[in-house]
């Protein structure tokens, strides 16, 4: 799996704006010149009709539950074949799915099914130094999944940034790598999860 370059963007919950954020990382690398192949964890189909628009290329659903660890990495090796990056945009938080006590069908099961980086998308609006107990835990929840870096949507200055940046990076390993500051017109309402 080491030559095809990829990552999974993950949220702590629903609604954090792993969508916003992949579709941002999608068009960014496309006017960059790259092909980038976007995948989406779970049967949704309506974010990976914005991942077509924003990359012109196909989007994948990958799906621990119905296709299990051999069926996803056939569909992710085929897919990502000719591709400069893949993104994989996860669903619910990184941990969750329908079991309390295991990964299985989760983002998590996923990437580690990928041997995938993580970047956390995290809602930075009411956090300070709170974000590094966040990061915390997520990144050493199970050790066999690699949150990589930190994304803050919702941030309200780059003096905020800083903090969250500062906090997150002096406690954890994990690199903060950016912000989002909300504007109402990147909101992408919720919608019945593309069931």
């Amino acid at each position: 799996m080491k030559q095809y370059p990829r990552l999974v963007i993950a949220g702590t919950h629903s609604g954090v704006g792993k969508t916003t954020v992949t579709l941002a990382i999608l068009a960014t690398l496309r006017e960059r010149g790259r092909q980038v192949q976007p995948f989406k964890a779970g049967p949704d189909f309506i974010d990976p009709s914005h991942h077509r628009a924003a990359t012109g290329r196909q989007s994948r659903n990958l799906d621990g539950w119905m296709l299990g660890a051999q069926g996803n990495l056939g569909i992710f090796t085929r897919a990502a074949e000719d591709a400069d990056l893949s993104v994989i945009e996860g669903m619910m938080g990184l941990f969750d799915s329908s079991s309390p006590l295991s990964d299985s069908g989760s983002t998590a099961e996923l990437a580690k099914q990928l041997d995938a980086p993580v970047i956390l998308v995290i809602d930075g609006s009411a956090l300070a130094r709170s974000a590094a107990a966040m990061v915390a835990g997520y990144a050493r929840f199970d050790p066999a999944v690699h949150v990589a870096g930190v994304l803050f949507n919702r941030v309200n200055s780059e003096g905020h940034y800083k903090l969250l940046k500062t906090a997150v990076e002096d406690a954890t390993d994990v690199i903060a790598l950016g912000y989002l500051c909300p504007d109402p017109k990147l909101i992408i309402t919720d919608r019945h999860l593309g069931l």
